[in-house]
């Protein structure tokens, strides 16, 4: 018997061992935990199941445990839903005293959060990972004898307390409906609750009725860049492992039949952020596939040196054509600078200048003042359609046209002004300094007309660049933009912005319709004294 008890006791040794190892290794990393104890409710086929992590799941866990600030854009049904609800349950566990908060658009929304998916979660881990005991459950709040809770609330709720996990599901929804709170009303009351180190989620499905939505753009500042505080994941509809090509053409065939359109299906199952975060199709002139292909806004720009600029180095020969090498001075003949930024913020740069290369400007000028629109020209390579520098800002027309033709100096470049409104004093300045040789519209004309035929045919060769060709759209604002122009006014909808796109799509038009009989090859100018200061009236 003593030998028995001994062989016993060291077997159970043994296996709290091994629990308090396995117990570590969970406390350590919430992607292992998730995807061995993990569990969650499949609805197909009817019954619980083991979480078993996606690669796209995995390394969304990997994310939430790094970054604090998480916004996720997702397709339908890909379980992250019940990855954010694990996230929350492991730190109830594992980090105790924890404060989870779950709101969802509707209250009965936020009780299923926590009733059904993270009690019922907890319900089914081991007996070992259970605290000792529960200590309140109902339908807003599970609170664990450790000193961790979580609570469930509608989206008006939730403003008292200190959390280290808050996350708001399907966020792009909150607001949409009649007397919905707004989702910037909801961050306004919930962020504080997080600043003592705390972590927040944004997840979501798109609402296609709401592209200017808070979620949208807390969304696409994540993508710009680190500089918001906010990490963005994107799910595709390919996200879920067992889904492929002939699921997808199924999904496309049922909704067209439906729908005869495709935005429900850019909405439930996006292939990229670009088709999620696009408006109805109905009315947009350019097709939310298009812009996918052209999206580059992943693009590095390339880094600002603060290069001094003036316009003296830069002149012509009298009567030389813009972007004609054989006319320039030698003196100009040389190597670029490694770098170049105009002497204002706003100009960002993809490409420097190549020689061989012949570049096109598209000008969109407006008022100038701190109100107004901005003022904006968009640099394309005429040959592919590429995006290769913006500048935009609230720059008043005097301004922007030295900064045109300092940017114009740079690239080589043909310069297409809009002929509207402002654009009339742009081309004036330009004129009047010397600096007149712009490309012509289809009038014949200085400038780019945008009524009557005008406006159409620039939109027309763009929309035909963007279907046949493959252009790269670098700048984000300017692909938002290109998202929200409407096929019936080719503008943007009411209150929104259309400046860079307008300078895209003048761009596109320069290439195609005022490109020389034979187009001339770039040379490369240093970028040395480009804006004198002395003509500037000390702006």
């Amino acid at each position: 018997m003593p030998t028995q008890n001994r062989a016993a006791n060291r077997a159970a040794g043994r296996t709290a061992n091994r629990l308090q190892a396995e117990y570590r290794a969970c406390a350590d990393s919430f992607p292992y935990w998730l995807d061995r104890y993990g569990t969650l409710y499949d609805a197909t086929a009817r019954g619980w199941t083991r979480f078993r992590l996606w690669p796209s799941q995995a390394e969304a866990a990997a994310t939430l445990e790094r970054e604090r600030l998480v916004v996720i854009l997702k397709a339908r049904q890909l379980g992250m839903t019940w990855l954010v609800v694990g996230r929350a349950l492991w730190l109830m566990l594992f980090r105790p005293a924890a404060t989870a908060l779950l709101f969802s658009q509707r209250d009965d929304e936020a009780v299923h959060l926590l009733g059904f998916r993270l009690a019922g979660m907890y319900d089914r881990l081991p007996a070992w990972q259970h605290v000792r005991s529960v200590d309140v459950r109902n339908a807003h709040e599970l609170r664990l004898s450790n000193g961790s809770a979580a609570l469930a609330f509608p989206t008006t709720g939730g403003r008292s307390y200190t959390a280290t996990l808050a996350i708001v599901d399907e966020a792009d929804h909150v607001g949409g409906g009649a007397g919905g709170d707004s989702l910037d009303a909801l961050l306004d009351a919930v962020k504080p609750t997080i600043d003592g180190g705390g972590s927040l989620v944004l997840l979501s499905t798109v609402d296609k009725d709401r592209p200017q939505s808070a979620f949208k753009r807390i969304y696409r500042a994540a993508r710009q860049g680190p500089d918001s505080g906010w990490r963005a994941i994107f799910l595709p509809w390919s996200a879920r492992p067992e889904r492929d090509a002939a699921w997808y053409a199924a999904q496309q065939r049922d909704i067209l039949a439906r729908t005869g359109v495709l935005d429900s299906l850019y909405q439930e199952y996006p292939a990229s952020d670009v088709e999620a975060l696009a408006g109805r199709t109905r009315d947009r002139r350019f097709a939310a596939e298009w812009l996918a292909r052209a999206d580059d806004t992943g693009s590095r720009k390339l880094e600002a040196r603060g290069w001094k600029l003036e316009t003296e180095s830069w002149k012509l020969e009298a009567g030389a054509g813009v972007g004609d090498p054989a006319k320039l001075l030698p003196e100009h003949n040389r190597p670029p600078a490694s770098g170049f930024q105009l002497p204002v913020s706003g100009l960002a740069v993809w490409e420097e200048p190549q020689e061989g290369r012949w570049y096109v400007i598209g000008a969109d000028p407006a008022e100038g003042n701190p109100r107004s629109d901005e003022s904006a020209a968009c640099v394309i390579d005429a040959a592919t359609g590429d995006q290769v520098a913006v500048l935009a800002g609230q720059f008043e027309p005097a301004v922007f046209a030295a900064y045109l033709a300092a940017l114009r100096a740079w690239y080589a470049a043909g310069l297409l002004v809009e002929r509207n409104n402002h654009g009339h004093a742009v081309l004036l300045w330009l004129a009047e300094h010397g600096e007149g040789d712009v490309l012509r519209g289809r009038d014949g004309r200085p400038g780019w007309l945008s009524s009557g035929q005008g406006k159409p045919l620039a939109y027309d060769a763009a929309a035909e660049m963007l279907r046949d060709g493959r252009p790269r759209v670098r700048d984000p604002e300017t692909l938002r933009q290109l998202m929200e122009v409407r096929g019936t006014s080719l503008a943007a909808g009411s209150g929104d912005h259309d400046d860079r796109a307008t300078a895209w799509v003048l761009a596109q038009a320069a290439a195609r319709y005022c490109a020389p009989t034979e187009a001339v090859a770039s040379v490369i100018l240093s970028p040395e004294r480009v804006v004198d200061e002395r003509e500037t009236a000390g702006w």
